[in-house]
């Protein structure tokens, strides 16, 4: 098991209703850039289901925000809300 460093990892959390919580785990690389972001969404408690992913965004070349990826996110959450529905246990 890894152990990052604070300066490594970052979790948000964003409340989505009913309930639900939309969690972004940002993973960083030495100098500080993100280098990934997974995205969860579930009910605290009761687990999460991946639903998004981006990884490699340290790369070269690779132009990157994470503001613009948040409103990505807020912008296809009916596709995100259905992966959720499509993957949890029922």
């Amino acid at each position: 098991m890894n152990k990052y460093k604070p300066s490594e990892r970052k979790v948000d959390l964003y409340d989505i209703g009913d309930g639900l919580t939309l969690v972004n785990i940002v993973t960083k690389n030495e100098a500080g850039k993100t280098k990934a972001v997974h995205t969860y969404i579930g009910y605290e408690g009761d687990g999460f289901v991946c639903v998004a992913h981006s990884e490699g965004l340290d790369q070269p070349g690779v132009i990157y925000s994470y503001s613009s990826h948040v409103r990505m996110l807020n912008a296809n959450l009916p596709y995100l809300l259905d992966c959720f529905w499509s993957n949890v246990k029922q």
